[in-house]
């Protein structure tokens, strides 16, 4: 799909990825092929053998055939970027659970051929995931997804796979795009179903600050650490995770949106929804979340980085 005649190219391009079990129709409903015309991108949505993607350690017939899909994704790149009028410094990857994952393991193998990612309900399932160029990465995770859940697994039995958490599939990204810690006031903080922060709901104030896992604890409806029934759980090769009292004035519907500067150029967001379970989260209701807006606001911006010589 391109954008409209008026456009004037070179267009950035956006590869969808759909989930497991699925099929390229199931992008039509993000929101991303509306939204392509109106901001003047171009985006395809390749289908995955027997709906599902190899993505390192998951998922369905793709990984267990040991499909090269990284090699078919690079060939279709490179393919669009010779036939068609596309800004190769301005590819980006977009993917929802099977297909986020497979998001993330391009990134870590071909992050040259791309600018940034965005990850939906998906997991790092790449070990040894080393990127070599920094990269713009957005995660938007639900706090009541259990099929990928957020704070990871050592085993999914419904997908044959461990789920790395959001927090050590960020890890290599925020290493690369040598990113500081969350713990300054503002980097966590309460957003609305756009994405924008509130300012004046600042969450990780206090000393010590408040983490981003605690937040994500306290927001998911977590019971204090050492109890046999907590929620939160740990985020993978953690401690348990305590819960901590947020300001009065958040709502439990709201997102919370972690992002701490990086010394390279390249971005890395992250996203908690409390309220939302797995899938792509609704653009209307109580727990609304204009995921294709707020994910193309951030990877616009992203630019393609030279891979260095080391």
């Amino acid at each position: 799909m391109l954008p409209g005649p008026d456009t004037a190219g070179p267009y950035p391009l956006v590869v969808a990825l759909h989930s497991l079990f699925h099929s390229a129709t199931e992008t039509e409903g993000w929101g991303l092929s509306q939204l392509a015309q109106t901001a003047g991108f171009a985006m395809v949505s390749p289908d995955g053998i027997e709906g599902s993607w190899d993505a390192g350690s998951c998922c369905g017939d793709a990984a267990s055939k040991d499909v090269d899909d990284v090699a078919y994704l690079h060939a279709l790149i490179q393919h669009l970027e010779a036939n068609y009028p596309i800004d190769p410094t301005r590819v980006l990857i977009v993917g929802l659970s099977n297909g986020g994952m497979m998001a993330y393991r391009y990134a870590c193998e071909h992050p040259e051929d791309i600018a940034g990612i965005a990850v939906v309900a998906g997991s790092l399932e790449q070990p040894g995931c080393k990127p070599k160029t920094p990269l713009t990465v957005v995660s938007v995770h639900g706090g009541k997804d259990q099929h990928v859940p957020g704070a990871g697994t050592p085993w999914q039995s419904d997908l044959g796979a461990p789920i790395t958490s959001t927090t050590d599939s960020l890890a290599p990204f925020r290493a690369e795009d040598r990113c500081e810690p969350a713990t300054s006031p503002g980097d966590v903080t309460a957003t609305g179903p756009d994405g924008a922060p509130r300012l004046s709901e600042t969450l990780s104030t206090g000393s010590p600050a408040v983490t981003p896992a605690q937040i994500r604890a306290t927001l998911a409806g977590a019971r204090p650490s050492g109890d046999p029934a907590s929620t939160g759980g740990t985020e993978a090769g953690s401690e348990p995770i305590t819960p901590v009292p947020l300001d009065s004035a958040t709502n439990p519907t709201d997102a919370v949106r972690t992002e701490s500067t990086c010394a390279a150029s390249a971005r890395v967001v992250e996203y908690f929804l409390p309220n939302v379970d797995h899938g792509w989260p609704a653009s209307t209701g109580p727990a609304a979340f204009d995921t294709a807006t707020v994910v193309w606001r951030i990877l616009s911006g992203a630019r393609a980085n030279p891979v260095p010589s080391r």
